[in-house]
């Protein structure tokens, strides 16, 4: 009887630990995704000032270096 009793306290505090185990991960990971939503809608800051684009989204989209810009090299093995 006193095995029985033993097994089931044993059961119940290993339970209770993986109730605040599972409280802890669930907390951080929660506060985690709040901060990253915040820092997303946030806009940047430089020196205090608000930065935003005012460019289209063809000139955010287009190439910055040319294709005929540029030189060819030989990969030489040494």
């Amino acid at each position: 009887m006193f095995i029985i009793k033993f097994i089931l306290i044993v059961f119940l505090v290993a339970l209770i630990l993986m109730g605040i185990l599972f409280f802890t991960v669930f907390s951080k990971v929660n506060n985690a995704r709040k901060q990253f939503r915040e820092n997303a809608t946030r806009p940047r800051n430089v020196n205090g000032q608000a930065v935003t684009d005012t460019r289209s989204p063809e000139e955010v989209n287009r190439k910055i270096i040319p294709d005929n810009e540029g030189e060819y090299v030989d990969y030489e093995d040494a």
